[in-house]
């Protein structure tokens, strides 16, 4: 997948904008209102981490911080690790993330110490986020920016304790480049793993996360040589009969396949997408509905009924949303904003899942491709000039 050189996004001012300037963005009738905002270096793409009382967040920058989740006060900080695009995953006191450098890391949740470091085959970069399974953690190889160099695509399975490699596996034969993995890993409740895959196969693979060992691989369309890698995390649905895994991809298509074996279950067109554009935000299943966001043509999110697919509704954007919806409240909440272009335009939104009608936006001043984190009547986000961002919503309907 081709995405955008970090250090050419945006130029940060270098200080935090204070809660003063950026509440003057949201009207006074608003729901919602700024509680804190706290400057990391470099975007912030990932969706912030949960842990306790503290929110953590990685930059582009490098730099990897626990925020007081009530002040958004510095609580500890690591630098200096590699540009951090994916979100960082906390399970049993730790926090791992991955970096762009090649870099699997992880630290104590309470305190930002160091506890392992691995690091991958040369050229590699993480733009899948960790998982955490039975005390493995399971993360996708890729390429860099650009597939330049186009690298072998892998899966990695290390032990959650000291970081020990505990079963890898390439997805070509014979390690050949491509196949990337961008996506994240799901497991369902029968402990079985799916992860979006890269081109040229542009498609879905189902893993024992425990052992590695491959179970199936579906395509969904030929790629062409048009860079269209499936980078999403799958939804994992129950639908009558039957388990389906979904997912959203650049190419504009939103595919459900069977979980038992990877056949086609059915499939919408939903935009004409190209690489890192389409459907590029991962999606999210409310248990009814499922959500998707589109960063082409036409702009918005969209909601279709889980089991069949059918449209539900469709709300457009001015501009792309790249941000991961996130259903909670009654509410599907997203960020906007470019990749490419003007950066110091963005929101975050919130529709309303029955109907898709907005019932809240608030301007950011900045592109937000950060997923939202929601943690009872707050919201989390990171945005492209580097705030990690804590609202307050006094009611999301």
């Amino acid at each position: 997948m081709t995405r955008g050189p970090h250090n050419d996004l945006r130029q940060s001012l270098g200080f935090a904008l204070t809660a003063g300037l950026l509440a003057c963005c949201a009207p006074t009738s608003s729901p919602v209102s700024l509680a804190w905002g706290t400057h990391l270096p470099g975007a912030i793409d990932g969706t912030p981490a949960i842990a306790g009382d503290m929110v953590i967040a990685g930059s582009e920058g490098g730099d990897l911080a626990g925020l007081d989740q009530q002040t958004g006060h510095l609580v500890w900080r690591r630098s200096g690790l590699g540009a951090i695009s994916d979100s960082p995953t906390v399970a049993s006191g730790r926090v791992f993330v991955g970096t762009l450098s090649g870099h699997v890391l992880a630290f104590a949740a309470s305190d930002g110490a160091p506890a392992w470091d691995w690091t991958a085959p040369p050229n590699a970069a993480f733009w899948s986020s960790p998982v955490v399974y039975r005390g493995i953690v399971i993360i996708g190889v890729s390429s860099p920016y650009g597939d330049t160099p186009l690298v072998p695509g892998r899966i990695v399975g290390l032990d959650a304790e000291t970081g020990a490699v505990r079963w890898t596996f390439c997805l070509r034969p014979g390690c050949a480049p491509g196949d990337g993995v961008w996506s994240t890993a799901a497991i369902d409740a029968s402990g079985v793993a799916f992860i979006g895959v890269g081109n040229p196969d542009d498609g879905v693979l189902a893993f024992d996360p425990l052992t590695g060992a491959r179970k199936w691989q579906s395509s969904l369309y030929p790629d062409d040589h048009r860079d269209l890698d499936v980078g999403t995390r799958p939804l994992i649905v129950s639908a009558p009969g039957r388990e389906l895994i979904e997912v959203g991809a650049v190419e504009g298509t939103f595919a459900a396949l069977d979980a038992g074996d990877g056949g086609a279950a059915w499939a919408r067109k939903i935009v004409e997408g190209s690489a890192v554009h389409g459907l590029i935000a991962s999606p999210a299943y409310d248990g009814t509905f499922v959500y998707g966001a589109s960063a082409s043509p036409t702009y918005g999110v969209f909601a279709l009924q889980a089991a069949s697919g059918d449209d539900v509704w469709r709300h457009a954007t001015a501009l792309p949303v790249y941000s991961a919806p996130v259903p909670a409240h009654g509410a599907v909440v997203f960020g906007t904003g470019n990749v490419f272009g003007d950066l110091n335009a963005g929101s975050i939104t919130a529709l309303a899942t029955a109907d898709g009608r907005e019932l809240w936006s608030y301007s950011t001043g900045s592109a937000v491709r950060s997923g939202p984190a929601v943690d009872g009547d707050h919201v989390f986000v990171g945005d492209a000039a580097g705030e990690v961002i804590a609202l307050r919503v006094s009611s999301f309907s």
